[in-house]
């Protein structure tokens, strides 16, 4: 079967490998945020969105094109050039990510809504998906707000915290068209640990006993149903051979395919200028208390 391709702003002129990818299942705004090191908010940041969008959206014209609103950590945004207010990072995984953060500073959400609607006017093959939702409230007040700032195409969400988990009958009722699982947060949080530690376990049992339960219902809601995170060869074909497409990161292709790419440290070369940014940020705090 075909699994779906994430983007994090690799620049690309044709289909990455139509005979993988259905269509491009993830684009994932923070990675164009963090390479401008610009908030949302700047003008600028809102147009490298809304032309990078477009241009996938043309490339891939004739199928579904699904962007994810930006996910940023606390420490993230905060050194970004225009982040209005500074906030205590107390700990990056349980903070104020996501859609958590998209409520709490509506003008980066609507700025960043605004930037899509530019695209969705022209390409209607643009659908759009949130990150980090607590449950089926949050997620409703979340979505007035993109249909009362005029986005009528399809919207999805994530589950990648039990509280979503359990809250899943009333997630699928709130009309959205897409599930997209989560594995790397959904992870951590069922087994109360971070990525790479050895309790970290994403293909075994018990999460594989969570993906066919949200698979079973997301099915009789006629809502589609992918897997996304740092996967692995081995758990892709898994959950292939049971009928479950995948959304593979771009750089992940020649480990998962075996098939060569043009831009394989994109994203690497991203997250290594965010985390000197916040090296500095962090060293200038020190040197402020010790004055």
């Amino acid at each position: 079967m075909k699994n779906e391709l994430a983007l994090s702003g690799e620049q690309i002129s044709e289909k990455i490998y139509p005979d993988l990818f259905e269509n491009i299942g993830m684009i994932r705004g923070e990675y164009l945020i963090r390479e401008l090191n610009k908030s949302i908010l700047e003008e600028e940041t809102q147009e490298k969105i809304t032309k990078y969008l477009n241009k996938i959206c043309s490339i891939y014209e004739e199928e579904s094109v699904w962007y994810r609103f930006s996910e940023l950590t606390v420490s993230e945004a905060n050194v970004l050039e225009g982040t209005r207010e500074i906030l205590e990072d107390r700990h990056p995984l349980f903070g104020l990510r996501g859609l958590r953060r998209s409520l709490c500073f509506k003008d980066e959400f609507y700025a960043e809504i605004e930037a899509i609607n530019k695209t969705y006017k022209a390409h209607r093959n643009l659908s759009i998906f949130l990150p980090f939702v607590n449950d089926s409230e949050q997620l409703s007040e979340a979505i007035h707000i993109i249909r009362d700032r005029n986005f009528s195409g399809n919207l999805g969400c994530m589950i990648e915290l039990p509280s979503a988990y359990f809250d899943l009958k009333k997630i699928l009722n709130t009309g959205i068209k897409k599930i997209v699982i989560g594995m790397n947060d959904l992870t951590s949080f069922v087994f109360g640990t971070v990525r790479e530690n050895k309790w970290h376990k994403m293909n075994g049992e018990i999460m594989m006993q969570i993906i066919m339960d949200i698979q079973d219902k997301a099915t009789k809601a006629n809502v589609d149903l992918v897997v996304a995170g740092y996967l692995s060869k081995g758990f892709v074909q898994k959950l292939n051979s049971i009928g479950i497409p995948c959304v593979v990161h771009y750089n992940l292709i020649p480990p998962i395919f075996d098939r060569w790419v043009e831009n394989p440290h994109h994203l690497e070369d991203i997250k290594k200028l965010t985390k000197e940014k916040i090296k500095q940020a962090k060293k200038k705090e020190v040197i402020k208390r010790e004055l």
